[in-house]
């Protein structure tokens, strides 16, 4: 087989493309000297606002710090019961535990690997009783007040009948849209379908700052007061007058004016990523052993193309797949190896823990294809011919040549 050198990732083309328009930027922060909040931080914020249809942005240092900002400014309570995804980065899980909160695991769908409503519906029902606006757990007595779905891998989760469980049981949502910037479902864009919206600019994702950056959206102008005042140390505005407890997880200049450049290629880059999966599901799709993504919930923007690999038996061969990639030069990943409830310190009460069969599986088989925007349809094709090869004749592909 032909040897290659395909990335599972990579930014040097995009950089190289649009460089100038990066170093112009960049220096007007330095000819400015504003390096922290600001001018340049509000014009992101602005910008961004408008790009999502939602009335306020906060900029903050990361999407871990965007899901606990969004946690403290819903005022979530210690012993509280937050319902979650047990397939996703920690982040989406552990932040409800450092309140001293009950993160509880939802299985997934395999489909779309995100939450299934049915199943959190059905968990309330069985677990849960309303005591006048407040949903109880009937083993614990603890208040359940919210839930984080993930928008994972592109997709949407779904919504609609989310929104319906939030309302019957008073809760509120935080949507975790790390990975899906530019999605929509029905009408509206991710990060803008739940109580609060959060976003993560790690350089990876579908919109990259060029270091940590986040950010909260919010169409509550009482929420979006707390979250400005916790970001920074407690207070509204600069100077000392501190009112609350807060933290420092400002949005810098440099990081900001970064987002502001790229945000308008944004839409092309996720039709690259869309036609770049179409040209994985056309050429790959009938392979058996092979579950393909499906759009299925909204309009899908592919910030991982990742397929499920079993062989006739059911049994995983995920990682011979990925050695036998790795081995022609095409890097694969495994996103995530560990399903979250498996995790011993984020099951921070035996009364609360479930069993998540679905998500077990499909972090044992899950493999994560090279998707950026930039790969050439030759590089994708050349994926997709190395996959092949490696389901026609899996034993030889097993004993590749590496050198």
């Amino acid at each position: 087989m032909k040897r290659h050198s395909i990335p599972a990732f990579s930014l040097s083309r995009q950089i190289e493309q649009h460089k100038t328009a990066l170093l112009g930027a960049l220096e007007q922060v330095l000819d400015k000297q504003a390096f922290v909040g600001g001018a340049f931080v509000q014009a992101f914020e602005q910008q961004l606002a408008a790009y999502l249809g939602s009335e306020f942005v906060i900029g903050c240092n990361s999407g871990t710090d965007a899901l606990w900002m969004a946690l403290h400014a819903l005022r979530v309570p210690k012993n509280g019961i937050v319902l979650t995804t047990p397939f996703s980065f920690i982040a989406s899980s552990s932040e409800i535990a450092t309140f001293g909160a009950h993160p509880v695991f939802i299985d997934i769908e395999q489909d779309t690997f995100n939450i299934s409503p049915q199943l959190l519906a059905a968990w309330l029902e069985k677990n849960a009783y309303c005591e006048g606006k407040t949903a109880i757990h009937k083993a614990t007595g603890f208040p359940i007040v919210g839930i984080i779905p993930v928008d994972l891998f592109g997709q949407c989760a779904d919504y609609r009948i989310l929104q319906e469980i939030a309302e019957t049981w008073n809760l509120w949502i935080i949507e975790d849209t790390a990975q899906a910037i530019g999605a929509t479902f029905g009408e509206k864009k991710a990060g803008t379908l739940g109580t609060i919206g959060a976003f993560s600019f790690y350089p990876t994702k579908n919109l990259g700052a060029f270091g940590d950056a986040g950010a909260c959206v919010t169409n509550d102008p009482i929420l979006a007061e707390r979250l400005l005042q916790v970001r920074q140390h407690g207070r509204k505005a600069t100077g000392y007058d501190y009112e609350a407890f807060g933290i420092n997880s400002r949005l810098d200049a440099m990081q900001a004016v970064v987002l502001s450049q790229r945000l308008p290629l944004l839409e092309g880059f996720n039709d690259r990523r869309r036609a770049i999966a179409q040209i994985y599901s056309s050429m790959l799709d009938g392979i058996l052993g092979l579950q393909l993504p499906r759009e299925i919930a909204g309009h899908h923007v592919f910030h991982q193309y990742t397929v499920l690999v079993d062989d006739s038996k059911g049994v995983s061969l995920r990682n011979e797949l990925e050695k036998y990639l790795a081995g022609i030069g095409i890097q694969a990943r495994i996103f995530y190896p560990q399903s979250l409830q498996q995790i011993s310190f984020l099951n921070t009460n035996a009364m609360l823990a479930t069993a998540c069969p679905v998500a077990t599986k499909v972090a044992a088989s899950c493999l994560s294809l090279p998707m950026w925007p930039e790969m050439t349809d030759e590089e994708v094709l050349a994926v997709c011919d190395a996959v092949r090869q490696f389901f026609v004749q899996p034993a030889a592909a097993q004993q590749v040549e590496l050198s």
